[in-house]
């Protein structure tokens, strides 16, 4: 386990190029893995998650082959009977294993699922039960899983209020079934704008899936699906923790390559940080934020954009007034509790941060005091907590190691823009 000292800051209007969207990426992957031909893949994020994926479809029968660092081909499935038990390892992906339990379900061989231990606690109830619906063997609710398919199809009702990524699994998964598959939405769908990437990405391979009502999805049988080759568009939750930086450091900064038509709902997160204060500017694919004034709290629905609310949370810190975030109690299913291990972290500080099961309330100018910081084994956490360095320089992020899940140059990017961090003794 590694820990991080931010020791200081020298951040003058820095010009940062972010590395690919990881939600694509996981997508792509997956839909190449099924697709007829070879796929390839450009500004390919290159971290644990990623790396697991490629090798889980790998396990499924896809090859890939890496052309140079973040470029991938990918050459689809051939065979969906393997000559033995394929095990897979999603490590600490719990996009992976929602989406891969439901892709290598296309097999008639049996497959077994499994991740670490952390990833285990994760709900997948709702993925294997829908699995068994459409006439997949599925051994457990939990992980790890074995099943066997191929996916007949037919009609299942599927409850999305834990995570959208049952159902963006499913769709993708579906392209390949038998029979045409019908799947009706239950209860609140969180992270909407999650399916809308899904779709967008099944789209590009040529992919379709038919929407009968704001409830009900068609997914027509035995689909072929391609794509010869693709960028990847910059990850937009990345570029929130360079957003923060420069407000925090009372500066400007500019995001290259920023994908303002993603429909992620993190894409919009500078307008939240707009109307908190900051000076905003577009030009084509770049964005620039501006601090002029001091930032105000305000209150916000987060729901379509939950990975950025760490983020959120530290700048709310040093924000004048309060600043109230709604609608996120999917965050308890995130790598940690989302709501209760970020809170409680940074109250060590002498922060004023109360919450419940669907909210977090900061009031922000109290006085604070360095601690060292859990990031709970949280990628998101951990490159928040970085970010508290710059108002308060010797703070110490232990399991800092955990940005390698979605950022492992995250570091070193933070040098780039001028914030000196270094490798601390654990105790």
């Amino acid at each position: 386990m590694s820990n991080r000292q931010v020791i200081t800051h020298n951040i003058q209007s820095p010009i940062v190029t972010v590395p690919g969207s990881k939600y694509l990426a996981n997508r792509y992957i997956a839909l190449a893995a099924i697709a007829t031909g070879t796929t390839q893949l450009r500004n390919l994020p290159q971290n644990d998650d990623i790396e697991a994926a490629l090798d889980a479809i790998t396990q499924l029968g896809a090859s890939v082959t890496e052309i140079s660092p973040g470029v991938v081909d990918i050459e689809g499935i051939k065979h969906y009977s393997l000559a033995q038990t394929a095990e897979i390892n999603c490590r600490d992906s719990g996009t992976l294993s929602r989406f891969i339990t439901a892709v290598a379900s296309n097999l008639s061989t049996e497959v077994v699922i499994d991740a670490s231990q952390q990833m285990r606690q994760r709900p997948m109830q709702e993925v294997s039960q829908s699995l068994r619906e459409l006439g997949v063997e599925v051994g457990s609710d939990t992980l790890p899983i074995k099943l066997k398919g191929p996916i007949k199809g037919g009609y299942v009702e599927l409850d999305t209020s834990r995570s959208s990524q049952y159902l963006s699994g499913l769709l993708i998964a579906c392209l390949k079934a038998k029979a045409d598959t019908t799947l009706r939405l239950k209860g609140k769908t969180v992270s909407s704008s999650y399916i809308q990437l899904t779709k967008n990405a099944i789209s590009l391979f040529g992919g379709v899936v038919e929407e009968v009502s704001n409830t009900e999805l068609k997914i027509p049988a035995e689909q072929s699906v391609s794509a010869a080759s693709i960028d990847i568009a910059s990850d937009v939750v990345s570029s929130s923790y360079f957003m923060v930086a420069g407000l925090l450091a009372e500066t400007s900064v500019t995001l290259k390559a920023f994908d303002f038509n993603s429909p992620q709902g993190e894409s919009k997160f500078y307008q939240v940080l707009q109307q908190m204060g900051a000076d905003i500017e577009r030009t084509d694919s770049q964005l620039t934020l501006r601090y002029q004034q001091p930032l105000k709290g305000i209150e916000v629905d987060m729901g379509d954009m939950p990975d950025v609310v760490p983020t959120l949370v530290v700048l709310a810190m040093f924000a004048q007034g309060q600043t109230y975030i709604t609608n996120i109690a999917h965050l308890a299913f995130k790598e940690s509790n989302r709501i209760v291990d970020l809170c409680d972290e940074l109250n060590k500080l002498g922060a004023n941060i109360e919450y419940d099961d669907d909210s977090i309330r900061v009031t922000g100018g109290q006085k604070l005091t360095l601690h060292k910081l859990s990031s709970c084994h949280d990628h998101r956490l951990a490159m928040s907590f970085a970010l508290l360095g710059i108002k308060m320089p010797g703070i110490v992020v232990t399991d800092a190691q955990a940005v390698e899940k979605s950022f492992p140059r995250y570091w070193e990017f933070l040098e780039t823009i001028g914030i000196q961090t270094q490798v601390v003794d654990a105790s």
